[in-house]
């Protein structure tokens, strides 16, 4: 071997030997290029990985904003609510002090109704006597009951109509006395309940409750409306509308379901009434009275 072929055999690598030409593979190369393919693919791995991890952490990140923005809102909303309770308190707290105000003035009120009330029957029965407002000790016809009344109860309205068919209808029978202590006994009461400046409810509250100033009347001869039947039907809810006052309705006419049973029996007279003792008139129209009118049981 010369001198250049051995210079030649040096410089060639390791891996390599050159043999007449041709290049035969150590044993270890073979060796090498499995250890770079695993580590090409744990570098492709350990990438991977990376790339997952930095998505997780992005949407880590975005999840916590997101977080952060809900916290503000519920902190704005927290915030806001306790605003709202604050000033909600305070306007119950402006009510329970005008509650108290409303109760001190009713209380007050109520005092100056009892004082009013009593000046008004004071007036009421020095008016009486000045006029010799008296009954009489024996009521002897419907007639003389109605007369009376117009001429003493100031706080009833009765038509002459009224009167003049009242006694043509219950003046004729041989009951006329009874049916006229009746009429007289309705009315006494009415007058009576539209004086009582103390009273709450209807008419028929008011007998339930024993009446005032002396008067009472039963409850049970007293019904403030009609039956569905005779509600439910025009003619005869036509049939009960009477002739009033212009001054409560210009058209002179309402109808009225509120009324007394004076009397059993064959007619069965009613007394028929409207209340407006807390209206513009501040009296009871008495609308009718005489025969019971037709009802759905009884249509007539």
């Amino acid at each position: 071997m010369n001198q250049q072929q051995a210079l030649r055999r040096r410089t060639s690598p390791t891996c390599f030997r050159v043999v007449p030409s041709i290049v035969l593979a150590s044993p270890d190369v073979s060796d090498r290029s499995d250890t770079r393919g695993c580590l090409r693919e744990r570098l492709a791995e350990k990438e991977e990985e990376a790339q997952m991890n930095w998505a997780t952490l992005l949407e880590t990140r975005e999840r916590l904003t997101e977080c952060r923005d809900l916290l503000d809102s519920a902190t704005a909303e927290l915030r806001a609510a306790r605003e709202r309770e604050a000033h909600l308190q305070n306007r119950i707290r402006r009510l329970r002090d005008g509650w108290r105000e409303q109760h001190r003035i009713i209380g007050a009120l109520a005092g100056h109704a009892e004082r009013v009330a009593k000046a008004e029957r004071t007036a009421v029965e020095a008016l009486s006597q000045v006029r010799g407002e008296r009954e009489p000790g024996r009521v002897r016809s419907v007639k003389q009951a109605l007369e009376f009344a117009k001429a003493h109860f100031v706080a009833l309205s009765i038509p002459d109509s009224v009167v003049e068919a009242a006694v043509a209808k219950l003046d004729k029978s041989g009951r006329r006395q009874g049916r006229g202590r009746a009429v007289m006994e309705a009315l006494r009461a009415l007058h009576a309940y539209a004086l009582d400046g103390m009273r709450d409810g209807d008419f028929k509250h008011w007998c339930e409750r024993g009446g005032s100033s002396g008067v009472c009347y039963s409850a049970n001869r007293v019904a403030m409306s009609e039956s569905v039947g005779v509600q439910r039907s025009e003619r005869m809810a036509h049939a009960r509308r009477f002739q009033v006052d212009p001054a409560l309705d210009v058209s002179g006419r309402r109808e009225m379901t509120a009324h007394v049973k004076l009397d059993q029996g064959e007619t069965a007279p009613r007394l028929y009434f409207l209340d407006d003792t807390r209206g513009k008139t501040g009296k009871i129209h008495i609308g009718y009275i005489g025969p019971h009118l037709p009802t759905a049981r009884d249509p007539k």
